[in-house]
């Protein structure tokens, strides 16, 4: 089955990976009020953007005017969920996947239009080290060891969440920066519904809900 989008966030989310926020929206008026950064001494609007199902992020709506116009668009020609997500800047793109093979083992990889490599899961910290010193054409413009770190780290992370659960292929489009990335989207099949267990790691969490706020500045 697959598992949606928003389910995946709160999945990826439990086990300490960094996810844009997003929520699925019912009105223009809802995609603005989602636009508006909590915690703010005066609300004020965070650019979005506005998907339909497994389609690419658009452009960013940079006002209200925007927002009321693209969500009314996407509404005419269909009725599926929208989600509204918070814009993320320009970075790297890259692809996470694991997949399932016929022995029943699992794997999980990274690639590009130019690279791929992969590991058998559940990763250790030395395989998650080799697979992300080995992917050497993601073109991350930060410093080469910096980048392999917030990789291994991410890569272990996923591991666990694939390694403990029913999923049986992923697939997470990441967006590196300097210094941080986001999980821009998600797609997870799964023998049977999702029901993470509660974690006991530093930072694990039991939250649920429809929308999903990283840690940090928004």
């Amino acid at each position: 089955m697959n598992v949606d989008t928003i389910e995946a966030f709160a999945a990826l989310e439990h086990y300490g990976i960094h996810v844009a926020r997003s929520k699925y929206v019912d009105s223009a008026e809802d995609a603005l009020a989602f636009a508006e950064r909590r915690n703010a001494p005066d609300p004020r609007f965070v650019p979005i953007v506005l998907r339909l199902g497994d389609s690419a992020a658009q452009t960013p709506l940079e006002n209200p005017d925007a927002v009321r116009k693209a969500y009314e668009t996407i509404r005419r020609h269909s009725a599926e969920p929208i989600l509204a997500q918070v814009a993320t800047g320009p970075g790297t793109d890259i692809v996470i996947f694991g997949k399932t093979d016929e022995t029943l083992a699992k794997i999980l990889g990274v690639h590009s239009a130019t690279h791929s490599v992969h590991r058998s899961v559940p990763l250790g910290p030395e395989s998650a080290r080799e697979l992300a010193s080995e992917y050497e054409g993601y073109g991350h413009h930060g410093s080469r060891e910096s980048a392999r770190r917030m990789l291994e780290h991410l890569l272990l992370r996923i591991s666990d969440l694939f390694a403990d659960t029913e999923v049986r292929e992923l697939r997470l489009d990441v967006r590196l920066h300097e210094n941080e990335y986001a999980v821009l989207d998600a797609s997870m099949t799964s023998l049977k519904a999702l029901h993470i267990e509660p974690r006991l790691a530093k930072r694990a969490h039991d939250r649920k809900g429809d929308e999903y706020r990283p840690a940090g500045r928004q």
